[in-house]
């Protein structure tokens, strides 16, 4: 017993002598601080489909995605979960195979399995069946003209019939140490020679266009001349192309540095400017081999916003999967779903929030249709109310007045939002994060054929003018 009590004496001085130990350490650095040393998290940083924003599938057909993902080089897990909205309509695999189930719209997402952030969509319109391209003819925008090394040339596809359901088209070119093409093709000019540029299509027809481009040696621009641009632009209307004089004529357009003093107004390349927001810039060409210089100033209208057939109603969709949409001979065909047994709904939803707007310029929103008139109810068409979310407060569920019935028996919805909520239009620019028009409620009888069509979108500095714009369409039988 005397042994075994030595030997816990022993150890409850060991015990206490570690510790004292730790006590003494803690003194010694209790103003340091620890941080322990966690590894960075490695995650994916984007997700980026091969694919046009808006995607036609028929029932029972399939179409794979071809995606990209950004990642740190020693990323090891670079799962993608595939998921759809509405599987009824469409579903995916975990391999990024989309197949048609039955009409309507779903939105096919992908993200990674770890993380968040990086996303991308694709809108699946699933129609009845493919109308198949017959023809491609690819168009060179300076056909008849020499092509230089260094020039960039933005070419297009007509494809034939004109109701076919795919545009997206696969870009090549059989010499790229002559010209390579981008996926939307734009032609950049490397070194003399020549080459097909080449377009395939993507339903199935075997399909293609093809154009023998020559590339000639390359002859520096001396002198430059913008001629002054005074037309007021509009940001959604997309590029505009300057008039512009080279010297000499037949030089290399790719000698030319554009540059915009703000980018986030107007970017310009060769001459061809893209609206990006609102305000002033001046555009600046300069020759590489003299330093010769010309500008001119552009102006993006503050508030002025225009979807229509031109740039085909671009960022607009629905905020029902059970209803469809269309762009048909410049118009936006909309077939709305079953909202119940006896109503109809296909809400109208900007999708590129938050936008910028400006209410106090353009406080008219307003777009020409042929939905009946407003007003919830049997025989009076249905409800059509503006949801607006902004930084300066918000438009939500004002209902329509009832428009204006326009000669041609069309409707022009509007809603002035400085009447709305004078607040918004006095706070002049302003961040939208919803932005859409409910189209709901309509009675079955008021919609036989559950088919809307809108001519247009606008905003307007008044009603006033809204009105004389759509009388004098009308007028004018567009």
């Amino acid at each position: 017993m005397k042994n075994r009590k030595s030997i816990y004496k022993n150890l409850q001085g060991v015990s206490m002598g570690i510790m004292a130990a730790c006590l003494a350490l803690t003194a010694c650095d209790k103003d340091k601080e620890f941080t322990p040393a966690m590894p960075e998290a490695k995650l994916i940083n984007s997700i980026t489909f091969d694919v046009s924003s808006t995607l036609p599938l028929a029932i029972d057909m399939d179409s794979t995605i071809v995606y990209k993902v950004e990642a740190p080089d020693d990323l090891e897990d670079r799962t993608i979960l595939w998921r759809s909205t509405n599987e009824a309509v469409a579903r995916v695999s975990q391999n990024g195979t989309i197949t048609g189930v039955s009409e309507g719209t779903a939105v096919i997402s992908a993200t990674p399995s770890i993380g968040f952030g990086a996303e991308a969509t694709v809108t699946v319109n699933v129609i009845p069946q493919i109308i198949k391209a017959e023809s491609v003819t690819l168009v060179n925008p300076r056909e008849g003209e020499v092509i230089y090394e260094t020039d960039r040339l933005q070419f297009t596809a007509d494809i034939l019939p004109a109701n076919h359901t795919y545009s997206y088209l696969t870009w090549s070119s059989t010499d790229e140490n002559v010209a390579t093409v981008s996926q939307n093709g734009l032609v950049t000019c490397q070194k003399a020679g020549t080459a097909k540029i080449l377009a395939y299509t993507h339903d199935y027809s075997k399909v293609f266009g093809s154009y023998d481009l020559t590339v000639v040696k390359y002859i520096p621009v001396e002198n430059v001349e913008i001629k002054p641009y005074t037309e007021p632009v509009c940001v959604s209307l997309g590029d505009i192309s300057l008039d512009v004089v080279y010297t000499p004529a037949n030089a290399t357009l790719g000698s030319v540095d554009w540059t915009s003093s703000n980018d986030d107004v107007a970017t310009v390349d060769l001459g061809v400017v893209t609206p990006k927001g609102f305000g002033t810039t001046e555009i600046t060409a300069t020759c590489q081999a003299t330093g010769a210089k010309s500008t001119t100033t552009i102006t993006v209208v503050s508030g002025w916003w225009i979807w229509d057939g031109r740039n085909e109603f671009k960022n607009w969709g629905l905020g029902q999967a059970y209803s469809s949409i269309a762009i048909e001979d410049g118009k936006m065909v909309v077939t709305a779903g079953a909202q119940n047994a006896t109503m109809k709904r296909a809400d109208l939803k900007y999708t590129a929030v938050p936008v910028t707007m400006d209410f106090g310029q353009y406080p008219v929103i307003a777009l020409r249709t042929t939905l009946p008139s407003g007003g919830k109810g049997s025989g009076k068409g249905g409800e059509y109310t503006l949801d607006l979310v902004t930084s300066a407060g918000n438009v939500s569920g004002k209902k329509c007045n009832t428009g204006v019935i326009l000669d041609d028996g069309t409707h022009m919805l509007y809603y002035d939002v400085a009447q709305l909520n004078p607040g918004v239009a006095a706070a002049g620019t302003v961040t939208a994060n919803t932005f859409q028009v409910k189209i709901a409620d309509i009675m079955n009888e008021n919609l036989p054929t559950s088919k809307y069509t809108v001519y247009w979108i606008r905003t307007f500095k008044s009603l006033d003018e809204a009105k004389a714009f759509a009388e004098a369409e009308v007028a004018a039988g567009k």
